[in-house]
């Protein structure tokens, strides 16, 4: 059975517990609060969707922080069992000439019966002492940068972490509103039901005459996702959504660029941080077009001063001019 419930109905439930809201009277005022509903709606799925991008990013600087710990670890075992191998030849040196073995420059002298044999045995122990002298060093150098290499992968490791918990509380912050909306989409939908005519056409505003087969033609990137967007036009906007049959506003960008082999991020702000910044006068088909400060809401360029983009529930996947999105606020290409 279909939920259908009054503008007064509606606005009571919405307004509850705010002394100061007004009830919903007349239909414009039923149509703008609708509106604004969704729109919040809109806003909190991106924001979800932000927090999902951050909270696998944190999780993946975890791992490889972990990782290199423990190879940092492991290097510094091994390092450490090659500086006591040196060290114990040197210091098997230092006890022998203790102990008054052939190993200096004045025993050599000594017992040397030639000028020949003088060198020899100078030649070799100096050889002995410059090669073990050179490999502690080297020993040395490297178990310190090893510890600083741990030092930095274990404090890596710890940010991480602190930045994943982070992360879930926000994620966890945000689902909870998410839950909250899903009511409010139970009650968008009644108020849905509930338009008339008029209402709903106001809604949807007004249908804009474009010809997608004025699109250039042509295996590109960003020419293949227009045309695969423009193959949605008429799907419904439902929040969350990725296709293939219904979107949400970064949904609808993130699946047309599937189409052409090319991976973009999954929130509308993350797709205004990345690819390459566009002015508005030097458009081209298959560039996004980012609407509000906030960069809420996306759409693509079609060509011809147009627009395809999913806008809100009970309005499906259309192609609109520019302005008629939202207010303009930046340019990608991908």
């Amino acid at each position: 059975m279909a939920l259908v419930v009054s503008s007064g109905q509606f606005a009571s439930t919405v307004g509850a517990g705010d002394a100061s809201a007004t009830p919903v009277r007349s239909p414009n005022e039923l149509l703008s609060q609708y509106k604004k509903l969704s729109d919040d709606a809109e806003k909190s799925a991106e924001a979800m969707h932000n927090a999902q991008i951050e909270y696998d990013k944190q999780r993946r600087i975890v791992a490889d922080s972990k990782k290199a710990s423990t190879d940092a670890d492991r290097t510094l075992v091994v390092t450490q069992k090659r500086l006591e191998s040196y060290q114990g030849r040197v210091d098997s040196v230092v006890r022998a000439s203790y102990k008054g073995a052939r190993v200096n420059r004045l025993y050599a002298v000594l017992v040397s019966d030639s000028p020949q044999s003088l060198l020899d045995q100078m030649s070799g122990l100096e050889l002995i002492s410059r090669q073990a002298a050179t490999d502690l060093k080297g020993l040395k150098d490297a178990r310190r940068n090893t510890l600083a290499a741990k030092a930095s992968a274990d404090k890596t490791a710890t940010e991480a972490t602190a930045a994943v918990a982070s992360a879930e509380k926000t994620r966890g912050e945000l689902q909870a509103k998410q839950a909250n909306l899903q009511l409010q989409a139970v009650q968008i939908r009644a108020v849905y039901e509930s338009m008339t005519g008029k209402q709903l056409a106001a809604l949807r505003g007004p249908k804009f005459d474009f010809d997608p087969r004025f699109v250039p033609k042509g295996t590109s990137a960003a020419l293949v996702a227009v045309q695969a967007a423009l193959s949605r036009i008429g799907d419904p906007y439902v929040w969350g959504a990725t296709g293939p049959d219904s979107f949400d506003c970064s949904g609808l960008m993130v699946w047309a660029y599937e189409q052409a082999g090319k991976t973009l991020p999954r929130s509308s702000e993350a797709q205004n941080s990345s690819g390459q910044a566009v002015d508005r006068n030097d458009l081209r088909p298959g560039d996004l077009i980012i609407y509000y400060s906030d960069a809420h809401h996306v759409g693509m360029y079609v060509g011809d001063g147009y627009v395809i983009h999913a806008s809100t529930f009970g309005v499906p996947v259309k192609v609109v001019p520019i302005d008629e999105a939202g207010p303009f606020s930046a340019a990608r290409r991908y």
